[in-house]
């Protein structure tokens, strides 16, 4: 027989159960929306890491296009850290000053790549890329580093940078495959030890 003190603590019990359950269920709810949450920021966040991949690659793509066409319109290029992006004129690639700022996906992304002379292994053989020739790879002579200035060489940081992550940078070696037949007019210029254009009298 139940009296008035055992229903009170049935429904006191009930009340618990109920308040644990709603408990429970919120913890679930709030652990299941964290991880909604976390998927889609990592999705997003991979998703924008393969876009500023996509602007790197497109801009190594370029100074390749660039390089072979005219070998000078790299390596004329200012090495003080000076930034350039590449675009297309008339149908083929060129190099111009500053950053630049491209938005896919409603994200801007800016990217620029800088140029750094080369210095190469001076011994019998060898000719390894020890480095750049000094801190900012503008100097022309290998002061900080073992070996010999390599004209034909030249390194390329391109970098891509947006709000809410860390920028990417991807640096590579651009060389020099071929040379362009040049008309010697005459040697009243004296030596030159750099790339020169045609035609020359160096």
């Amino acid at each position: 027989m139940f009296t008035k003190k055992n229903k009170l603590n049935q429904s006191g019990q009930l009340l618990l159960e109920i308040i644990l359950a709603v408990a429970a269920s919120a913890i679930i709810v709030t652990l299941g929306a964290q991880m909604a949450y976390v998927s889609l920021y990592s999705n997003k966040a991979a998703e924008e890491k393969n876009v500023a991949l996509g602007l790197i690659e497109e801009t190594f793509e370029g100074i390749n296009g660039i390089a072979t066409e005219k070998w000078q319109n790299i390596f004329d290029l200012s090495k003080d850290a000076s930034q350039y992006h590449v675009a297309t004129s008339t149908d083929k690639w060129v190099t111009q000053t500053s950053s630049e700022v491209v938005t896919i996906n409603q994200k801007n992304y800016t990217r620029y790549f800088t140029v750094q002379n080369v210095c190469r292994d001076n011994s019998a053989g060898d000719r390894s890329i020890t480095g750049i020739t000094d801190t900012d790879g503008s100097a022309t002579t290998c002061v900080t580093n073992t070996g010999v200035f390599d004209p034909s060489t030249q390194k390329i940081n391109v970098t891509v940078s947006w709000q809410g992550a860390e920028p990417i940078t991807f640096s590579d070696y651009l060389i020099r495959w071929r040379n362009k037949t040049c008309n010697q007019t005459d040697w009243g210029g004296g030596v030159n030890t750099t790339p020169t254009g045609c035609p020359a009298n160096t």
